[in-house]
């Protein structure tokens, strides 16, 4: 069968269901591939990572209304389960799972099966009662290939996007936040309107200079799958660019099933205890620039100073960790902003061993 409609992230993630089914021969039926395209696909990983996925010659394009018999099945799953939603919103759901397909393309799909309509998805729902296959949206457990108990810095990091809530004089805010689950760093991101989300331009301009500051890389990265916020993770080409330019791992969990993402709901909780309830008592945070400056040097004072409470790096600030990581990566510590050594030079930490 023909294989050449499937890009370096598709191929990556029939490689990981048939790692997780442990059944190469359904992984193939399902996505309907031959048994040596997926082991070429296999030997290709394994030598050269996701530069070995790429199609080594230019692909024809491929017209977003056509959909294959697998993705078809997961439009209808969907529609099983979630009946209210329409083709826009199965468009994102499937873009995070890693499916290239337009949403022209789920319509025809929806049409064919004659549920274009609100009131016939949820008819099909119900009588429908589909058993969801292994690889659907809604598998919630932490995939096997990440190692929980790796302690260093970049190997499993968290985001998620939150709507805070609406401020008196001030308007809605939307924080986009980042956690380091080893060092326990933090950042955040501050929107007052939801369309002006973007969070792989701010990933690729903050996130990607620390990357290359500390000589660190993020090798495992989740994000919190919410619907109301899914679209502003896939939306673009700028998602898939720096997945795989970085070489990496990516995956959307759902946070209610998975107690690895507890620790970045916890923190969320302390913003809103220590920051975000006290906004109104402050009279000089009256603008939505000051409030964001505000938060900056708050989670700035977190990253340098405050110690972290429990695990291998108890006592510790998150620098601290960050910058160990740093030195055991030869990057070179005397070459660091200015910016950077000034908060290092002051924080508590620093005058420990004089």
């Amino acid at each position: 069968m023909k294989s050449k409609g499937f890009n370096a992230y598709n191929k990556y993630v029939i490689l990981k269901h048939a790692l997780k089914e442990n059944n190469v021969s359904q992984t193939c039926e399902l996505f309907g591939i031959s048994r040596t395209t997926f082991y070429n696909w296999q030997r290709a990983y394994q030598k050269h990572g996701m530069i070995g996925l790429e199609s080594k010659e230019p692909k024809k394009p491929q017209m977003p209304n056509k959909v294959s018999k697998a993705i078809e099945q997961e439009i209808l799953a969907y529609v099983a389960k979630y009946p209210a939603d329409g083709p826009k919103r199965i468009y994102y759901e499937l873009r995070a799972e890693g499916f290239d397909t337009g949403e022209m393309g789920i319509y025809n799909v929806l049409k064919r099966h004659e549920l274009t309509k609100k009131a016939q998805r949820v008819e099909y729902s119900m009588d429908k009662k589909l058993h969801i296959k292994a690889n659907q949206k809604d598998n919630k457990e932490v995939p096997v290939f990440f190692n929980t108990r790796e302690a260093y810095p970049g190997y499993l990091v968290i985001q998620r996007i939150d709507f805070m809530g609406t401020f008196d004089g001030i308007g809605k805010i939307y924080q986009y936040s980042l956690y380091d689950t080893t060092s326990k760093w933090r950042e955040v991101k501050l929107y007052n309107k939801k369309q002006d989300i973007d969070i792989w331009n701010y990933f690729e301009l903050k996130l990607i200079y620390l990357l290359k500051t500390f000589n660190l890389n993020i090798e495992n990265l989740i994000t919190e799958r919410k619907k109301a916020f899914l679209p502003y993770f896939v939306r673009g080409n700028k998602y898939k660019e720096i997945i795989e330019n970085f070489h990496i791992n990516h995956r959307f969990i759902s946070l209610e099933d998975n107690i690895i993402l507890d620790e970045m709901r916890e923190f969320n909780e302390f913003l809103v205890t220590e920051f975000y309830n006290k906004i109104g008592e402050n009279s000089d945070l009256d603008s939505f620039i000051k409030v964001e400056r505000a938060l900056n040097e708050f989670v700035r004072e977190y990253n340098f100073y405050r110690a972290i409470s429990s695990g291998c790096n108890a006592g510790k600030a998150p620098v601290e960790v960050v910058l160990e990581r740093a030195s055991h990566n030869n990057a070179d510590l005397d070459t660091l902003p200015l910016w950077i050594l000034a908060l290092i030079n002051s924080s508590k930490w620093g005058d420990k061993d004089e």
